[in-house]
């Protein structure tokens, strides 16, 4: 995990790539390199997690990423290449196929249609600049561009704070895609990369079970190091993802936090007792001081005054913070779950639609996800130098999962709907069964954040009847931060 800056098109542009790179600090502490050509330059801020290897790399081209590539061990062996880190695999694949002949964009594609990560990458060589981005948008990628007649621009970057002056013309790199930009004659190329929609269906309720939890169990176990902690809140998502790391590895910590007797820490403690891992689980109290301290960290983080996003942020941002505190580099969390199983009261709905429209429903969800939940999740973990990693937006498990039946992820049974119905088979006879059928309270309330939230508007003078009145206080303590930025 790290974060990614570069440039092309203009004569200062190791200039602004460094700048950049030192506003995305946080995401690498471990180190920071950079390479430059003619008019153009990449850089990195490293969070060594798999192996020891310095970014950019560099070979006939350049190469920095920002994520993990969970299958690499498998691709170095089958090209007999003995190393530690997935950067250097990705890389040879693609220096490999450029000595075949491949043009950069075809062996970027090439190399990563054989990759089950989530990442963020760009590979230069000569005028060419490749961008990609992983199917579901786990990793996040903004980028400027600007070409008239006689010139290209280009900057790209992990985070928007990076960059300066181009707020309004920023894009969000469109997920699962490969972008190719000759620098000289500004000609542009894409290739996608999106998961496929399965051909196949699984009805088969025992059948769906018994796939759905072994492709997790080895999406979990691939995402497991020496310095991982699970997100726990004691649901379904959290706690069964915790069932399978204990089976591959026991010693492994959970990570609670919430007001005094909130729903979420009562919730964590009883899940844990129950599934055998009391001792794994560590706790940390919130007090509304620490929470309203924490504010303009996570405005900052997300860059943005979201009510919601910030609610949901913060105890996000709080669990990483303990997680890096008690030695995590990484942190497992269950988002995912809901977009892909069934899990919001709006699957109800559609379901009633009939089975089709849930799962175009769900279709759509998963497409969704990066923006609507994936770039925040990963802004405030990574506030902490803490990568996140999500087994359930796995590429096998998606595939997996999209191949379900609809009426096995909503199951309606005598007027009554049980949500994720399939996610919880699954876990029967992992899990005790109070576990598994037990439904949870989302985050922001569970944690007892969001009446904090609520009462800190409140405090601070802006009236709950003239309504907005959480988003008129985050947006007055950006302006007081001094965050234009955000409030541009």
């Amino acid at each position: 995990m790290c974060g990614i800056a570069g440039a092309a098109g203009t004569p200062d542009t190791n200039e602004e790539v460094q700048r950049m790179l030192a506003v995305l600090g946080h995401r690498g502490p471990d180190a920071c390199g950079t390479y430059q050509a003619k008019r153009l330059s990449i850089g990195n801020t490293l969070l060594k997690i798999t192996g020891d290897m310095p970014q950019p790399l560099v070979g006939k081209g350049a190469l920095v990423l920002n994520g993990e590539i969970f299958n690499f061990r498998e691709l170095a062996a089958e090209k007999g290449i003995k190393t530690d880190s997935d950067t250097e695999v990705i890389f040879t694949l693609i220096e490999t196929k450029i000595k075949e002949g491949e043009t950069p964009i075809n062996a970027v594609f090439s190399a990563l249609s054989r990759v089950n990560g989530d990442y963020a990458l760009a590979y230069a060589l000569d005028k060419e600049l490749i961008l990609a981005r992983d199917p579901v948008g786990v990793k996040p990628l903004f980028y400027f561009l600007e070409k008239d007649l006689d010139k290209t621009k280009i900057a790209f970057a992990s985070e928007k704070k990076a960059f300066s002056g181009q707020k309004t013309n920023l894009m969000t790199f469109p997920l699962g895609s490969v972008m190719a930009l000759n620098t000289h004659n500004g000609r542009l190329e894409m290739k996608s990369l999106e998961i496929e929609p399965p051909e196949e269906r699984i009805s088969e309720e025992h059948e769906a079970a018994s796939r759905l939890k072994a492709t997790l169990k080895k999406a979990v176990e691939t995402r497991l190091t020496k310095t991982v902690g699970i997100a726990f809140s004691g649901g379904i998502d959290s706690t069964f993802l915790a069932a399978l790391a204990k089976s591959i590895d026991d010693s492994i910590s959970l990570y609670a936090v919430g007001l005094p007797n909130s729903h979420d820490l009562i919730q964590a403690e009883y899940a844990a007792e129950a599934a055998g891992m009391r001792g794994s689980l560590k706790i940390h109290l919130l007090s509304p001081e620490e929470i309203e301290a924490a504010i303009p960290n996570v405005i900052y983080s997300t860059e943005s005054t979201n009510p919601m996003k910030i609610a949901i942020g913060l105890p996000l941002y709080f669990v990483a913070k303990t997680a890096k505190e008690d030695g995590k580099r990484v942190l497992l969390t269950g988002q995912g779950a809901d977009e892909l199983f069934g899990g919001y009261n709006r699957h109800e709905d559609f379901l009633d639609q009939g089975p089709e429209v849930l799962d175009r429903e769900i279709h759509s969800d998963i497409k969704k996800i990066s923006t609507v939940n994936l770039e925040r999740d990963d802004m405030v973990t990574m506030a902490n130098s803490v990568e996140l990693r999500v087994p359930f937006l796995d590429k096998e498990v998606i595939k997996t999962g999209l191949a379900i039946s609809p009426e096995l992820k909503v199951l309606k049974r005598d007027g009554l709907y049980i949500r994720k119905y399939i996610l919880r088979k699954a876990a029967d006879g992992l899990l005790p069964s109070e576990l598994v059928w037990k439904e949870k309270k989302a985050i922001q309330y569970g944690t007892g954040v969001q009446k904090v939230l609520d009462k800190l508007a409140r405090d601070a003078g802006f009236s709950k009847k003239e309504g907005n009145h959480i988003e008129k206080y985050l947006k007055q303590i950006a302006a007081d931060e001094g965050f234009d930025f955000i409030l541009r």
